[in-house]
């Protein structure tokens, strides 16, 4: 599901698609989309406690770490090639 706006900060997955993977984008889209989200500021509000949820759970920040490592060590393995059939 594509983020319906675009900022500096956040950009839509399909714009930039090498963060559609990543465990803190996933992570994230399932705490905003939990139920249904009915208008823009109330996405605004979800995303903001969702950021909030995650910079509190430690156990959270350690997983993305560890994804992050296994991703960058996976696409040192390939030589910067396509290498997702590694994870």
């Amino acid at each position: 599901m594509d983020w319906p706006w675009r900022s500096s900060a956040l950009i839509s997955p399909i714009a930039r698609p090498f963060l559609s993977g990543l465990f803190l984008l996933g992570q994230m889209k399932s705490l905003v989309y939990e139920t249904p989200v009915n208008s823009a500021k109330e996405l605004v509000a979800r995303i903001s406690a969702a950021a909030g949820e995650i910079r509190n759970t430690p156990e959270m920040l350690s997983n993305v770490r560890r994804s992050m490592k296994r991703r960058c060590e996976a696409c040192i393995t390939c030589d910067g090639r396509q290498f997702e059939h590694l994870l």
